[in-house]
C-alpha cells in the first residue's frame, strides 16, 4: 500500500469510528509525511545586507566603511571657564552729584586656552556670562558694562543696570545672566596685537534721580564679577601650534563577516582606500605605524605590509571660502590592493576587529599661515578606511547558521511518533556544494541533539562564464533515534548549519544577486494514532 492509499484509508477509518462512540478506542500505526520547516537562505544570511552592493552585471561586491579617527575643534583646544573680577575702591572721600561719572576703566584678561593655541577670533555657538555687581555706595548707581570685543549683527554687547544702594551693613547687589550665543569675539586685545585676550569695560555714575550729592567715603568699593561659562565656538581663527596626536594602538569593530562561523575564503581582488579628509585650516602630517586585522574568535592577527607603513604623508590645509559651503576640503587617498600589499590575507581571516596605530602632526612646518589657521566645529580632519571587493571567491567549508522555530505537541492525545527520518529537500541556486547538519534547541536555548546526513547538497550547474544556469535539487535523509525523537518533541528551534564549498576550483566564482538556497524539512514518520 502506498502512502496516499494509507492516508485515504486513515481518513475513512476516522469517519467510521467517529460515528461509533460505544466502541473501544481504536489504536494503530501509520506512515505519515509531515512538513516541519521551510526556509530560504540568501547571501544576506552569510553577510550583512548593509555591506552588499550590486554591480551593473548583477554580480555582488562588499563595500564596507569605517572611521579610524576624527580631529575636531574639541581635540585642538578648549576655552576654559574664566572668572573676571574688577574692584574699584574710591581712593579719597568725595561728593558726586546726580549723574556724575566716578568710575571708568578697561580690563584685559588672558583666557587660558588649552594646548597653547593662540586665538585671535572666535564665533560663539553657545555660552553665557554670569554677571554679579556689588556696590557699597549709599545711593543707587548706574553701571554700564561693555564687552567691546563682542559684536552681534554689528552691535556691541552693552549692559546698563541700576544697582541698589548699599547700607552700612550690606552692599547693594545685582546679578544677571547674558547669553553670548552668536557673538563674534575679537581676541586681539585693545592694541589689536594680542591673542586669547578678553576685554571688558565698566563705567559708573551716580543715579540721575538721586536727591543730591552723596558722600562716598574713601575705601568704599564697587565689585564686578564676570564669569565666562561653557563657551563653545562654532568657528575660530589663530595659530593652533605645532601639536602632535597619537591614535593607538586602537581597535575598531569590523562586522562584515559577523555571520560566518568557520571555513576559508580566497578572494580574487581586494581594494582598500585609506582616505584622509581635512576640513581644518592647518597643514598635517600623517604616519600609519600599523594596520592589522584580528579575528578574536580564533585569536588570529595579520598586519598589513605596504609602503605606507611607517612613512609620513603630507596633507594640505583646507581653504576657507567665505561662502557656502564654508570650507573646501583637501584629500589624501592611498590605495591598498592585492597587487601592492597582503590586504587579501587580512580580509580572508574574517576579522571582527581592525587594529591601527597612527601619528598625526599638525603644522609640522610651523606658523605658515601667519596666525590664520582656522577650524569650524562641524568640519573635522578625519581618517576613513573603505574596503571593497567583488564576491569573486574560492570558498572551502564556509559555514553559516540559520535558526527556525519549531513546536511539536508532545502531549497530543491523537498519537505519537514511533520512529522515522527527517528528509531535507534542497533547491540550490548557489555555485556551492554544501554539507548540512541540524541542531535542536529547547525553550531555554539549550542545545539538544545534533542530526547529520552523510549526503551533501549538490551545487547548481554553471555555464562557461561560471554563472548559475538553474537550480539543483537534492534530497538528504537524517536518521532519527529514540533519543532524537524525544529531543524533537522538546525542541523549540532548529539551527540549520550549512557549510559551502565552491565548485569550479581553482577558478574564482562570482556571486550574483538572486542566488538562494531553498530548504524544506519534512518528517517521514511512523506514527501511532489514538482515537478518542
Amino acid at each position: 500500500m502506498n502512502r496516499s492509499s494509507k492516508i485515504s484509508f486513515l481518513v475513512i477509518l476516522l469517519l467510521f469510528f467517529s460515528c461509533r462512540k460505544d466502541f473501544e478506542r481504536p489504536n494503530w500505526d501509520v506512515d505519515l509525511l509531515a512538513p516541519l520547516v521551510k526556509t530560504s537562505l540568501t547571501l544576506d544570511n552569510l553577510l550583512p545586507d548593509s555591506v552588499l552592493v550590486t554591480n551593473p552585471d548583477t554580480s555582488l561586491k562588499i563595500v564596507y566603511q569605517t572611521s579610524l579617527f576624527d580631529i575636531d575643534m574639541d581635540s585642538i583646544f578648549r576655552i576654559p571657564d574664566t572668572n573676571i573680577t574688577e574692584i574699584f575702591s574710591f581712593p579719597i572721600s568725595t561728593f558726586p552729584s546726580p549723574g556724575d561719572a566716578f568710575y571708568g576703566t578697561n580690563k584685559e584678561t588672558t583666557l587660558g586656552v588649552s594646548n597653547g593655541v593662540q586665538l585671535n577670533l572666535a564665533l560663539v555657538e553657545s555660552g553665557r556670562i554670569e554677571l554679579e555687581i556689588w556696590s557699597e555706595i549709599k545711593e543707587k548707581v548706574i553701571i554700564t558694562y561693555t564687552i567691546p570685543i563682542a559684536t552681534k549683527n554689528g552691535d556691541t554687547l552693552i549692559l546698563q543696570e541700576l544697582i541698589p544702594a548699599g547700607t552700612t551693613s550690606q552692599a547693594g547687589y545685582f546679578t544677571t545672566s547674558i547669553d553670548i550665543s552668536g557673538y563674534e569675539l575679537d581676541l586681539t586685545g585693545i592694541s589689536k596685537t594680542k591673542v586669547n585676550t578678553f576685554v571688558t569695560r565698566a563705567d559708573g555714575r551716580l543715579d540721575t534721580l538721586a536727591a543730591g550729592p552723596v558722600l562716598v567715603q574713601a575705601g568704599e568699593k564697587i565689585t564686578i564679577s564676570n564669569k565666562l561659562i561653557d563657551v563653545v565656538p562654532s568657528y575660530v581663527r589663530g595659530y593652533f601650534g605645532n601639536q602632535q596626536y597619537h591614535f593607538g594602538p586602537e581597535t575598531t569593530d569590523f562586522n562584515a563577516f559577523s555571520r560566518i562561523l568557520a571555513g576559508t575564503l580566497n578572494l580574487n581582488q581586494v581594494d582598500v582606500n585609506l582616505s584622509f579628509e581635512n576640513g581644518i585650516g592647518v597643514d598635517a602630517q600623517i604616519t600609519l605605524n600599523q594596520l592589522a586585522a584580528t579575528n578574536t574568535k580564533n585569536a588570529s592577527t595579520i598586519s598589513l605590509t605596504h609602503p605606507i607603513i611607517g612613512n609620513s604623508l603630507n596633507i594640505n590645509r583646507a581653504l576657507q571660502t567665505f561662502s557656502v559651503p564654508e570650507v573646501n576640503y583637501t584629500y589624501l587617498n592611498t590605495l591598498i590592493s592585492t597587487s601592492n600589499s597582503n590586504i587579501d590575507q587580512l580580509i580572508e581571516i574574517f576579522p571582527n576587529q581592525l587594529l591601527f596605530d597612527i601619528n598625526l602632526h599638525i603644522n609640522p612646518f610651523g606658523n605658515l599661515s601667519g596666525n590664520n589657521d582656522f577650524v569650524f566645529k562641524k568640519h573635522p580632519l578625519k581618517a576613513n578606511l573603505n574596503v571593497e571587493f567583488p564576491l569573486s571567491i574560492i570558498a572551502n567549508n564556509l559555514t553559516l547558521v540559520d535558526t527556525i522555530g519549531i513546536d511539536l505537541d508532545k502531549e497530543s492525545s491523537s498519537g505519537q511518533i514511533l520512529n522515522g527520518d527527517l528528509v531535507l529537500f534542497a533547491d540550490n541556486g548557489f555555485p556551492f556544494n554544501a554539507t548540512i547538519s541540524l541542531q535542536l534547541f529547547d525553550a531555554f536555548n539549550q542545545p539538544l541533539s545534533i542530526i547529520s546526513s552523510p549526503s551533501k547538497i549538490e551545487a547548481a550547474p554553471l555555464n562557461s562564464n561560471l554563472r548559475v544556469t538553474s537550480k539543483q535539487a537534492s534530497i538528504l535523509r537524517f536518521s532519527l533515534t529514540n533519543s532524537t525523537i524525544n529531543d524533537l518533541y522538546n525542541a523549540k528551534k532548529i539551527a540549520i548549519k550549512v557549510s559551502f564549498t565552491t565548485t569550479g576550483q581553482p577558478q574564482f566564482v562570482k556571486i550574483y544577486e538572486g542566488y538562494n538556497l531553498d530548504l524544506k524539512i519534512v518528517g517521514d514518520f511512523t506514527y501511532n494514532v489514538n482515537l478518542k
